[in-house]
């Protein structure tokens, strides 16, 4: 099971569990519709903003699963932004909205 606290965790837990599984970059990328060129980048932190929505195809396609402590998030991604000024924020937003 992963669990991911910062950014910087993402890729190198990503990579971790695709080898544990036997996968390629190929495999996986086959597995989500992602490139082979993002998904290096991501593994190597250098995806600038991988989405919410690849995050979780690719999760589902190593066999797990996303839960995310929106209080971690919040407090963890803006350290200036005051308690309520992101309350509410991106309630009526579409989650999958991170894809065209």
């Amino acid at each position: 099971m992963m669990h991911i606290s910062s950014i910087n965790q993402l890729g190198p837990e990503i990579r971790n569990a695709r080898k544990a599984l036997g996968l390629s970059q190929t495999d996986l990328s086959l597995a989500t519709g992602l490139s082979i060129k993002f998904l290096s980048q991501l593994e190597t932190g250098k995806a600038d903003n991988p989405g919410l929505a690849n995050v979780i195809d690719i999760v589902r396609a190593l066999g797990g699963q996303v839960d995310i402590n929106w209080l971690e998030v919040t407090a963890s991604s803006d350290p200036d932004a005051s308690d309520d000024a992101g309350a509410g924020a991106g309630a009526d937003e579409n989650p999958d909205g991170a894809r065209a």
